[in-house]
């Protein structure tokens, strides 16, 4: 058996439940990873404030260990010292709002510092406030010139239903492809990122420094954005409850997030 060094987890609707919970069977499979020094590393389009409270849950700590956020824009270690970082210019950020001003949008972005910014609307998306909720740094109502004329983001997302997202994702493809990342990271959300910015190449950056080979790395994911770290690692499960494509990309499939597929995975390629 493959002696796997990282596991890379996905956190919404692969780690955590439907109830954005981790299962006792999760946990335990987890600790027992890390007990055979196991590097077990949290990486998801969220930022950190919904990222750190789930790796503490875990006791996922100190320096030696790392969680990947805002959809591999921000490598850290579990001390906050950030190890990579990709951001978004203003510029974009300009060209951003007035392409979801024009097509009538609602949409946020989110800093380095994870805090969240929206223009103000008659009203805001469930969604947006979402976002803002698990971010937990608050909303903030600000256009971009009432903001430094350097500011600068890790991601922009535009919220909506998925028959919403579902109208508007050609013509947001067909805008920002040839230049950034676009990807549905979940319901209610269309990411964009730098171009390179993906979890794959968080991955590969994390363990370059480590000296770890990517063969020696196991990734689990459900979504579309959990695509380029599945194709790349030794071992890419899906989730039972993935996307069709997602599912056809990885090595295996295990049972779905609510049935405690992780830590399924683990036991059987692991430990």
């Amino acid at each position: 058996m493959m002696a796997y060094k990282l596991i890379a987890l996905d956190l919404d609707d692969t780690l955590l439940t439907s109830k954005k919970t981790i299962s006792d069977y999760n946990k335990q499979t987890i600790k027992d990873a890390l007990n055979k020094d196991i590097k077990v590393v949290l990486c998801s389009g969220r930022t950190h404030n919904a990222v750190i409270k789930f790796a503490k849950e875990l006791d996922i700590t100190g320096e030696n260990q790392y969680m990947i956020t805002n959809g591999g824009a921000i490598i850290e270690n579990m001390d906050g010292k950030i190890i990579y970082q990709e951001m978004l210019s203003n510029t974009f950020y300009r060209n951003f709002v007035d392409f979801v001003k024009e097509h009538q949008l609602h949409y946020n972005v989110v800093d380095n510092h994870g805090n969240t910014y929206t223009s103000g609307e008659k009203w805001l998306h469930k969604y947006t406030i979402m976002q803002a909720f698990e971010n937990a740094n608050g909303l903030y109502l600000k256009d971009p010139d009432d903001l430094p004329a350097d500011f600068e983001i890790v991601k922009a997302i535009i919220n909506g239903d998925e028959s919403e997202l579902d109208d508007i994702s050609d013509i947001v493809h067909k805008r920002f492809d040839h230049d950034y990342f676009v990807v549905r990271t979940g319901v209610g959300f269309l990411e964009i990122f730098p171009q390179h910015v993906n979890k794959g190449t968080a991955i590969k950056e994390l363990t370059k420094s480590l000296g770890i080979d990517l063969s020696e790395v196991i990734a689990m994911g459900d979504r579309d954005n959990d695509l380029p770290m599945l194709k790349i690692v030794g071992k890419g499960v899906a989730m039972e409850n993935a996307v069709p494509e997602v599912k056809a990309a990885a090595d295996f499939v295990t049972s779905d997030n609510n049935h405690s597929g992780v830590g399924r995975a683990i036991e059987k390629f692991a430990l």
